[in-house]
């Protein structure tokens, strides 16, 4: 098979595009040939040795992916060979076919009308922002929420999302251009945080109040600002930290405001509680049958452009979340 292949901890400069053997299907695993794969944030810190889950080179980095099932283990239940699946895999999708174990990586049946481009980039950050804004922060109808990045690939879902689950949604993002992307996806309001003062135009969006939940894959200096959004008995969500620093807060702070600070580990949570994220994701297979759920595709690029769209996501670049396309498989 083919597959890109993290040869040192360099990020892109390490991924070498080789020739590799497939690997045996075993009793309670299942082969999946890829349509699709996609890009996230912590795909790249991988590559560069920088994210919480270290692996060591040789490795074959990707997430997740979309394709159709070719082989099936004897011992594997409720998959049949030609069907359409996405998988969140933590590693091993940037490869032509993917063998994975359904009882530890989550491997989903996707509705007949998505494409696998759809799925490929649904997996990973829609899961995430529903886990988080429904488990981790308890999102009501009615309620408002903050999302930080919302012009990104999890930012993005988050405001699918939280649409979809009957919030008020105002979208934080870093270019005029990107709160287009974001009033796209169904924000209610946008706050470009480069140009204008965030929490003045919350307060002013929330008659003062400040809003119910933050939504932030982001951290850095903007989690400052952000925590200063929040209302009285608010819940603010840490996602992810693509800007980079992992930012401190006095502890106090959360006593001033009722606040829970509260941390989203969408990987984990569908491993600890397999059932729990059965349901999320057919709510948002759901969602999607009705048009209450758009997907936030944003570059579709071939298969021999991953390493150029590794360096643009890590330097803040891509707007939506960008799939790796295959034609009609990749690579």
């Amino acid at each position: 098979m083919k597959a890109w292949v993290a040869t040192s901890l360099t990020g892109e400069d390490g991924l070498e595009l080789q020739d590799l053997p497939s690997q045996p299907c075993g009793t309670e695993q299942v082969r999946i040939a890829n349509h699709a794969a996609a890009l996230n944030f912590p795909d790249v810190l991988i590559t560069r040795g920088d994210y919480q889950l270290r692996l060591e080179p040789p490795f074959v980095p990707g997430s997740e992916c979309a394709g159709i099932v070719i082989e099936v283990g004897a011992d594997v239940a409720g998959l049949s060979v030609g069907d359409r699946v996405l998988t969140v895999s933590g590693a091993g999708a940037f490869a032509d076919e993917i063998v994975v174990t359904p009882s530890v990586q989550q491997v989903h049946r996707i509705p007949e009308a998505m494409s696998f481009n759809e799925a490929a980039g649904l997996g990973m950050v829609h899961g995430t922002a529903l886990h988080g804004l429904r488990q981790r922060g308890g999102l009501q109808p009615g309620e408002s929420v903050l999302v930080l990045g919302s012009a990104g690939g999890c930012g993005g879902a988050a405001v699918g999302v939280a649409v979809a689950m009957g919030a008020r949604v105002i979208a934080g993002a870093s270019s005029v251009e990107k709160c287009t992307v974001a009033s796209r996806l169904g924000a209610h309001h946008v706050i470009d945080y480069t140009s204008e003062d965030l929490r003045d135009r919350v307060m002013d969006m929330t008659d003062g109040t400040g809003v119910d939940v933050v939504f932030d894959p982001v951290g850095g200096a903007l989690f400052d600002r952000a925590r200063r959004c929040v209302g009285w008995n608010g819940r603010y969500l840490v996602v992810g930290f693509a800007a980079g620093d992992i930012p401190t807060m006095p502890a106090n702070y959360t006593i001033l405001k009722s606040m829970a600070l509260v941390g989203v580990a969408f990987g984990m949570s569908a491993i600890k509680d397999p059932a729990m994220n059965r349901t999320n994701f057919q709510q948002l297979f759901d969602w999607y049958d009705e048009g209450l759920l758009q997907t936030h595709v944003g570059d579709i690029v071939g298969f021999g452009d991953l390493p150029r769209a590794c360096a643009e996501l890590y330097a803040g670049q891509a707007i939506g979340k960008t799939v790796i396309e295959g034609e009609p498989r990749l690579p």
